[in-house]
């Protein structure tokens, strides 16, 4: 069986069906159904009952009845459906109810009318909708269209998205330009990190660049703004996303000593995820011990969330822990009494080594 291409696998479910049961369409181009000019009806493909039914079927995606069926169903009329459908995705609508218009998208794109997508993101508000309701309605059938073209790659598909990066960052936006993978849209995904709402996607995306956002990443983890004294919280996450990032990509023994203060951070998440960046395989033994070690303080108080990732984390590298846990012990450092620390490295012991070792840790503790 072959393996899904990219554009299908970002297609919506409803494009996937139509493109596994309906046959190819020819390669004419739809350029000629101009987005905001009315076209003679006499002009439009498709016969006068083609037409009627598309009108009929598009009435049902408004409806949000049976809206799957209604995508199948205007994809197998064929280009008769092309006038409805972009009439459809061009009407913005001022309640939000986007729902009708992404189905359209879907459809489209199953349609292969490529260049009705690519007009629509081009005529794309370039500044904020005052109703924000509308705004996010909006959002949502921008975010589609960027996803239905990511697999295209070519310059026109890229400048339209770059031209809404440039304004707005939204996910599907973000998701496209990963798919690209072309360095001019680093800074871009770098913006997108700051956001709640596109800081997976512009992660995943970063991913996808490997050694090629790695300089820009550094530089973005070691960089508060405005500065370290007054970091905003956006800069602080912003910073946090790219460790994040670097720790999945790798960084190289050259580029590690000016991230490796990052570990002492007095933010304990930024802290955190630098020394886990420290546990990567790689990296020197020394600064793995010393990473342990400032994890086993994070631990006294850190959150219940953060204090799940560090278990995890010293689990995952418990070759590094089981030496520097006899170790702190032996030195009498008071940290390892500490009930948190104490409760957190009992729990790794157990998940990795078993009870018994677990029992034989914990009398070695109670000992010292």
């Amino acid at each position: 069986m072959e393996s899904p291409s990219n554009a299908e696998r970002l297609m919506t479910p409803a494009a996937v069906a139509v493109a596994g049961v309906m046959p190819l369409l020819s390669a004419t181009k739809v350029s000629t159904l101009k987005a905001g000019r009315a076209m003679d009806p006499a002009d439009e493909p498709g016969t006068l009952r083609e037409r009627s039914e598309a009108e009929r079927l598009i009435a049902r995606l408004q409806s949000l009845y049976d809206a799957d069926r209604a995508v199948l169903e205007l994809t197998a009329l064929g280009r008769a459906a092309l006038p409805s459908l972009r009439r459809l995705l061009f009407q913005r609508e001022p309640s939000g109810i986007y729902q009708p218009r992404v189905h359209a998208v879907a459809a489209l794109a199953a349609l292969k009318a490529e260049d009705v997508l690519l007009i629509f993101l081009r005529r794309a508000p370039d500044v904020d909708i005052p109703d924000p309701i509308e705004r996010t309605g909006e959002d949502a059938v921008i975010n589609a269209a960027a996803r239905s073209l990511a697999w295209r790659r070519d310059k026109e598909a890229f400048a339209a998205l770059i031209r809404i990066a440039e304004w707005r960052c939204l996910a599907g936006v973000v998701e496209a330009l990963g798919e690209m993978r072309r360095k001019k849209a680093i800074p871009y995904l770098i913006r997108g990190l700051a956001s709640d709402f596109t800081r997976r996607a512009s992660e995943t995306a970063l991913r996808k660049f490997g050694a090629a956002a790695r300089p820009v990443l550094v530089d973005v983890a070691l960089n508060a703004k405005p500065s370290l004294e007054f970091e905003t919280v956006s800069s602080l996450r912003t910073r946090r996303s790219a460790v994040t990032v670097l720790r999945d990509i790798g960084v190289t023994l050259e580029q590690w000593p000016v991230l490796q203060p990052l570990m002492w951070s007095a933010d304990e998440w930024l802290s955190a995820l630098a020394c886990n960046l420290a546990l990567a395989r790689g990296q020197p033994a020394l600064d793995k011990e010393d990473a342990v070690r400032r994890l086993f303080h994070l631990l006294r108080s850190s959150d219940w969330l953060l204090t799940i990732e560090i278990e995890s984390w010293l689990a995952e590298n418990y070759e590094v822990t089981r030496r520097v846990i006899p170790e702190a012990v032996d030195r009498g450092d008071p940290i390892v009494h500490d009930d948190r620390v104490r409760h957190s490295l009992l729990r790794v012991t157990a998940r990795v080594a078993g009870a018994n070792l677990t029992r034989s840790f914990r009398q070695h503790i109670d000992s010292s």
